[in-house]
């Protein structure tokens, strides 16, 4: 049985697999609608990937692997979402996109 101590409990591949698969579903369908309102291709994607992949952490922190027992820290774990959200789509957008290399 998987054990968590702290603010962060220990991710399962259900977890992974939750995460992934919300982010990937959010780069899907968001950018478009925000590049139909006129935001720039780039803003769109690191727009929809910070959304998608906070919640897709938000969902994983608290419900999928996070206990009832753990309710405590419940709004630390939000945050920590949000911090994981723009942190993942900085790397995945800008870092692995090419746009801070160029290429």
């Amino acid at each position: 049985m998987i054990q968590s101590k702290g603010i962060i409990p220990r991710i399962s591949f259900k977890g992974v697999f939750v995460f992934m698969s919300i982010t990937i579903i959010g780069l899907l369908i968001l950018p478009a609608l925000f590049m139909g309102i006129g935001i720039t291709k780039t803003a769109s994607f690191f727009i929809a990937c910070t959304i998608s992949s906070s919640i897709g952490s938000m969902l994983v922190l608290t419900k999928v692997d996070g206990k009832p027992a753990e309710k405590t820290y419940f709004n630390k774990r939000i945050v920590l979402s949000i911090i994981i959200g723009l942190l993942s789509s900085a790397l995945i957008i800008f870092v692995f996109g090419g746009d801070i290399f160029g290429y």
